[in-house]
């Protein structure tokens, strides 16, 4: 290395360190973030899934961004969503930014279902868990809860067997039951409607 540049690259190096050591550096840490396992979206965007990000001291982290990667799912992103959302449709994602208590808020518009934990949420790139992800829009050919989707929940109100999670909206363990015909008669009746993105 050339000798004058030798003082430079000390400076530059010692900065890095000093910097690397504050606050404002923290790391985003899944041990001590939280966002649930289910995320229940619908086609007007009522249904709120929240995200907590924390670093490895508990610390809430301010200013950091929350993606909800829906790109190994089935699951059908309206193209319009919530103000503060940004919605990438070629990725198949949604991304907000904490707040000083590290939380991002999140409606989600979409359609389709994923009884496994496909959809992943991340901050600042790590990720703090994998999802499920279900809507009212079962079926998300028309961008509503409609007819089509009522003759896909009917059923599964009526099986007793708790073998539908894609139609328990209410986080209820699978059993279907009235919360969950409260929530799809809600929406069914609402007339909510999007487009899909491409």
């Amino acid at each position: 290395m050339n000798r004058p540049l030798l003082p430079v690259f000390a400076a530059v190096v010692n900065l890095s360190l000093l910097l690397g050591s504050g606050p404002a550096l923290a790391k985003v840490d899944p041990r001590t973030s939280h966002a649930d396992p289910l995320i229940v979206g619908d086609p007007a965007g009522t249904r709120a899934y929240l995200v907590n990000v924390r670093d490895i001291n508990g610390a809430p982290q301010n200013r950091r961004l929350v993606t909800l990667d829906f790109s190994g799912s089935v699951v059908r992103l309206y193209e319009v969503q919530e103000p503060g959302t940004t919605l990438n449709c070629a990725a198949r994602t949604l991304s907000r930014v904490t707040d000083a208590s590290g939380n991002a808020l999140f409606h989600p518009q979409f359609g389709s279902a994923c009884n496994t934990r496909d959809v992943l949420v991340f901050a600042d790139g790590i990720v703090i868990t994998a999802a499920c992800a279900r809507s009212t829009d079962m079926d998300a050919i028309d961008g509503c809860t409609g007819l089509g989707d009522l003759v896909r929940f009917a059923p599964c109100l009526l099986d007793r067997s708790g073998s539908h999670p894609e139609a328990d909206f209410d986080g209820s363990g699978g059993v279907i039951g009235l919360g969950d015909l409260a929530i799809f008669a809600g929406d069914l009746l609402s007339g909510a409607k999007g487009s899909y993105c491409p």
